[in-house]
């Protein structure tokens, strides 16, 4: 079933259900490339920077088209080592089967821009992905045997990925637009008592000086390494902040992968405050 909305109407329409409905064209202005006289005007006027307007489509998972894609972003997502021990493909169909919205710019028959996948653990406890987390971290492996021994608690395996020049801005629609398609799979307006959300963060190192405290005659100074580390997707700053569970791996080509198990209010929390945040962008 096709779906889709455009980004600026999302508050206040319902995604097209309709399959046979035609897709607005996107709306991207790339007339400033078309005329080298008509880029000089522009950069006459204003100071060399050009707008491209470019119109947002949110469609569910199309496994005819998605998932090569949807295995190139997972890659970008787990990093060069901890993709090779993950079967990419079959994480790909499992998303394709799972409550999935994606963005797309030019129907959708294009590739998408990203993802967003909430995949059921108990249904999916013995696929390859889940037996990975329950290997990946300590904490995990606890919390999912947790989930195992308890019948009345349900858990998500949430997987999201963007190209890295998509904006923020269209994360809190992903997250509502999807959650909604998690509450009419499940029925009875059921939701997810918990979530793990696989991400990352990137290390950035940089010198700084020091005091050389052993020259005690003339205090010399020296260039030390220090780390910072920073997120690569800003929604998961407040993720982490409603996390009840928290693990992150060694630094590995300053990547470093990320898991959070976050309840179904903190969740609701964490995209309500990025939107907050990107309003004040405006």
């Amino acid at each position: 079933m096709v779906q889709a909305v455009k980004l600026s109407e999302v508050s206040n329409r319902k995604r097209r259900v309709d399959e046979n409905e035609p897709s607005e064209e996107s709306d991207i202005n790339v007339s400033s490339t078309d005329s080298e006289n008509d880029s000089d005007d522009d950069d006459d006027d204003d100071g060399g920077k050009q707008i491209v307007n470019v119109d947002f489509d949110f469609f569910n998972g199309n496994p005819e088209v998605d998932f090569h894609a949807f295995k190139n972003l997972l890659r970008q997502l787990l990093g060069p080592q901890e993709s090779s021990r993950v079967q990419i493909s079959q994480l790909a169909d499992l998303m394709l089967q799972s409550p999935t919205t994606t963005i797309k710019t030019d129907g959708q028959e294009s590739d998408p821009y990203c993802f967003l996948s909430f995949i059921n653990y108990k249904e999916h406890r013995d696929s390859d992905y889940a037996q990975y987390l329950r290997k990946a971290e300590p904490k995990l492996a606890a919390f999912l045997q947790s989930i195992d021994s308890n019948q009345t608690k349900s858990c998500a395996l949430v997987i999201s990925e963007r190209l890295i020049n998509m904006p923020a801005e269209v994360m809190p629609p992903l997250y509502k637009i999807t959650l909604e398609d998690v509450t009419n799979t499940l029925g009875d307006d059921k939701k997810y008592d918990f979530y793990i959300i696989l991400s990352r963060k990137y290390e950035v190192n940089f010198d700084v000086d020091s005091d050389d405290e052993e020259d005690t005659s003339a205090r010399s100074k020296k260039r030390v390494k220090q780390a910072e580390i920073d997120y690569f997707h800003p929604e998961d700053r407040y993720l982490e902040k409603h996390a009840k569970i928290k693990c992150e791996s060694q630094s590995k080509g300053g990547i470093i992968s990320s898991y959070m198990v976050v309840d179904h209010q903190g969740l609701v929390d964490s995209i309500n405050e990025l939107e907050q945040e990107i309003a004040s962008w405006k």
